[in-house]
């Protein structure tokens, strides 16, 4: 056991502190609107901190820590490229800026508006499949980060021990209080968690010598583990695929999204979106580097998943050991009900109310929206525990999410900056960006049976570059055929 008494009490503070914080949320829930996107009330410096709260939670941190352990110093690359991404669309307002004029509250809500109420359904049928396929994995990495780095061991009765018990404090407050809850409780988890990665970062390198980290990178991985285009697991393909999901995801990706739609207006939006950039690439980097670090200290045959947190346990004092945790699950609490509140308002929203034959009113649907929430929570439980990814969990994560996210760049882009973009380029686009991805996911699972000619299918980095040329093709090709028989329905923005 590595936690201490020390470490237990500052641990069981802090989450009873933040569900406190979080409950107490719900006296300012008045509405569909504060439920959802906090009222529209979110100014600059309170959305960039829960944005990058939101972003950065214990499984960012594992799959982070797994893919330094894995590749070396050539990953930084990824921090580069997602540090851009958000620049892009801070400076540029590119979609997001024109969603929040429209004051949606989900992206498929745009659908109806430029397309039909059957792209709105089938488009939330999507984001709701990529969605809750990649936040699968989220519990599992969060139950062996916590078992290995407090020392109760890897086994199944323990993961599920653990993972219930972070599912219940996640829902409790995340169900009752809305987006308000996020926001509030996200800006103390920033600050607690910013100081636990200053800290690790100085105990790691009090017993790492950075020599023997660059040491190991040449010896184990060589010019692979610095040059991201020789390194087998990235390629062109992976940077090309990276560098256009970076920008589509965030600007499209419901939980990102939702934080600039929940701002006082279109201008602070997208100053959440360059703030949060600016932190961004060091946000990457530092759990790369200390699973960087666990390659040093343990050498390439220690389990990839568990690597950088057997590291941090054996690195980090008590005391200091017992803040760090319970910074990371602070941020894996905003990840969860950030992702939750996002998938669970879809499924209402864009799923459940457009076949509903009355309209929902307002109770019912916050009702609705909770009652799916804990569904939502119930399948993580299960899936984590018995899914194994077929890849790095960087690469399922971001595979999951082009499923949605590039037939939605398709779709959204097309709608917002293309006059001649109509539903059936939509419908197009939808299918063929999560045909890739599908494919992979699917064929995964029976890779022994899949035939040769067929194996590139099982390339995850190939699918998730092509799902992105794919669904432009199906939206540009689809509309352009079908114009005269299918005239696009534009939308008038307010000046």
């Amino acid at each position: 056991m590595n936690f201490t008494l020390i470490d237990w009490l500052i641990l069981s503070f802090y989450l009873a502190f933040s569900v406190f914080i979080g409950v107490k949320a719900k006296r300012y829930v008045e509405d569909l609107e504060a439920y959802f996107v906090a009222g529209r009330r979110v100014k600059v410096a309170l959305g960039s901190a829960t944005l990058i709260a939101t972003e950065i939670g214990i499984v960012t941190f594992m799959y982070l820590g797994q893919i330094g352990y894995l590749t070396g110093f050539s990953c930084f690359v990824l921090g580069i490229i997602g540090a851009f991404a958000f620049f892009v669309i801070g400076k540029t307002g590119f979609v997001v800026s024109k969603l929040r004029k429209l004051k949606v509250i989900t992206i498929p809500e745009f659908y109806e508006m430029r397309y039909s109420k059957g792209v709105r359904l089938f488009g939330g049928m999507i984001l709701f499949l990529g969605g809750v396929l990649n936040m699968g994995v989220f519990l599992k990495f969060d139950g062996l980060f916590l078992a290995e780095v407090m020392g109760f061991g890897l086994e199944r009765d323990v993961l599920f021990l653990i993972m219930t018990i972070m599912l219940l404090i996640v829902i409790s407050y995340t169900v009752l209080g809305g987006m308000f809850s996020v926001v509030i409780t996200d800006f103390m988890q920033f600050v607690i968690l910013s100081f636990g990665m200053f800290i690790t970062t100085f105990f790691i390198l009090k017993n790492v010598n950075l020599f023997d980290v660059a040491n190991a990178v040449v010896k184990y991985y060589g010019e692979e583990g610095i040059n991201p285009v020789l390194n087998p697991r990235f390629g062109w393909k992976f940077l090309l695929w990276m560098l256009i999901a970076s920008v589509t995801t965030s600007g499209l990706w419901q939980p990102v999204t939702s934080k600039s739609l929940s701002s006082e207006d279109e201008v602070v939006g997208r100053r959440i979106f360059t703030y949060t950039g600016l932190t961004l690439a060091g946000r990457y980097m530092i759990p790369m580097f200390w699973g960087v670090c666990a390659l040093a200290a343990f050498g390439p045959n220690v389990d990839s998943q568990i690597a950088m947190p057997r590291l941090i346990a054996k690195v980090v004092p008590n005391g200091f050991l017992g803040l760090l945790v319970a910074g990371m699950l602070a941020e894996s609490m905003s990840t969860y009900s950030a992702y939750l509140l996002a998938w669970s308002s879809v499924t209402t929203r864009d799923i459940i109310q457009p076949i509903f034959r009355g309209k929902l009113d307002e109770n019912s649907s916050i009702m609705l929206t909770r009652i799916i929430a804990v569904l939502i929570g119930l399948y993580l439980l299960i899936f984590g525990l018995f899914y194994e990814i077929p890849t790095t969990a960087f690469q399922y994560i971001a595979v999951t999410g082009a499923m949605y996210t590039s037939g939605a760049f398709g779709c959204v882009a097309g709608g917002l900056y293309w006059k001649k973009a109509n539903s059936t380029g939509a419908y197009i686009a939808l299918i063929l960006g999560a045909i890739g991805p599908l494919a992979f996911l699917v064929l995964s699972l029976f890779k022994d049976f899949v035939p040769k000619s067929m194996h590139f299918l099982l390339d995850v980095n190939l699918s998730g570059f092509i799902s992105f040329i794919l669904a432009g093709i199906g939206m540009v090709a689809g509309s352009f055929l079908t114009n005269k028989i299918n005239p696009p329905k534009n939308i008038e923005f307010e000046k």
